[in-house]
């Protein structure tokens, strides 16, 4: 029983591990997917605006960014998180219409809208169900008003759970007229990767308070993301550290009561490191079935998180083989913390005592 529950509480330390990591690194794949999936080859932002949604800038710099050399297109957008109905937060994205930043999307149904003065949204497949939502329900966003003309589906989870209106209309309805906070650049046909590396050098010469990041940098830069990464390992540590003392209690007691058989071990001729790494073996076949257990139960938390009318959506766990390779490594790790003291209390009984210990 006292194995038992060790077992559960190094399966609580390594399923918080998979979970949350899971769940942070989730989040970050999901921006570089919808940043991807645009097409997008740079994205240039302030190069102070670190949060979560970048304070926007004019957007007067986009004919200044397309007119550098390998720039095809210049798109910018504008991107807010607004509560929308009964449902806390929803990712409200304004795009220029015409623009490549709608190419990777599938009209589901409805129509796109028709030009910057069309006074209408188009919703992802997940937030027109979670907001219950068809072609024709009004989305209030901030001041105004605004008609569902269609239902899209993209590959990036960020984007199904969104809406999107024309930008002018989300610069209006947030009071943010001729603002983005991202500017979206798609390089012509054939740009070498040293020609990239040139071109992002410019603009941050030319232009000394913007930075442009590839797809990929943009969310390992993210503020948010990085705090995110942050609590997830150190409530991860937290809870490791509570199951690194289970596994050290449970052994070091059953090196206790094991006393006698130790003893009668180094009687017929165990050498002290065969006892040291016997007691060490059994702390990390411990760990280890509780860091196998502790992977299903940090697979199943995710999945139920992410179908979560609240989470759903927003975050999508990504588990790899990578993570599940330091969720074992972290399990053995414990198991050899663990079992070092126990082990070497062990090693160090004396035969004759050992044999008189009751």
């Amino acid at each position: 029983m006292r194995s038992l529950l060790t077992v559960v509480g190094i399966a609580i330390g390594v399923a918080a591990v998979v979970a949350l990591a899971s769940i942070a690194w989730g989040f970050q794949k999901s921006w570089e997917q919808a940043y991807t999936s645009r097409g997008t080859d740079l994205i240039v932002t302030k190069i102070t605006s670190r949060s979560p949604l970048p304070e926007p800038f004019s957007e007067q710099i986009q004919a200044q960014m397309l007119a550098l050399t390998h720039v095809q297109e210049a798109s910018g957008l504008l991107t807010d998180m607004i509560s929308i109905d009964d449902s806390p937060t929803v990712m409200v994205f304004g795009w220029q219409t015409k623009s490549f930043l709608w190419d990777h999307l599938k009209l589901i149904e409805g129509r796109w809208p028709a030009g910057e003065d069309d006074k209408v949204a188009v919703i992802g497949t997940v937030a027109a169900e979670l907001l219950r939502k068809t072609i024709g329900s009004p989305v209030q966003i901030e001041t105004g008003e605004f008609k569902v003309c269609g239902i899209f589906e993209s590959s990036a989870l960020i984007e199904n759970g969104a809406i999107i209106l024309p930008l002018r209309q989300l610069q209006a309805a947030t009071d943010r007229e001729g603002r983005v906070n991202f500017l979206n650049l798609k390089l012509k046909p054939g740009t070498k990767p040293e020609d990239v590396d040139l071109l992002r050098a410019t603009i941050k010469e030319r232009f000394p308070s913007y930075k442009a990041f590839a797809a990929g940098e943009v969310a390992q830069n993210n503020t948010a993301i990085q705090i995110a990464k942050a609590m997830s390992w150190g409530t991860s540590i937290i809870a490791l550290v509570v199951g690194a003392v289970g596994v050290t209690n449970t052994v070091l007691m059953s090196v206790f009561e094991r006393t006698h058989e130790i003893g009668i071990l180094l009687a017929i001729g165990w050498r002290r490191i065969r006892i040291l790494r016997m007691i060490l073996f059994e702390s990390m076949l411990l760990s280890l079935v509780g860091g196998i257990v502790g992977i299903g139960f940090g697979f199943v938390t995710v999945k139920i998180l992410q179908n979560t009318p609240l989470m759903r959506g927003k975050i999508e766990g990504y588990i790899s083989a990578e993570l599940l390779g330091v969720a074992i490594l972290i399990a053995l790790a414990l198991g050899i913390l663990g079992g070092l003291y126990p082990a070497y209390r062990g090693s160090r009984l004396h035969p004759s005592e050992a044999l008189s210990y009751e």
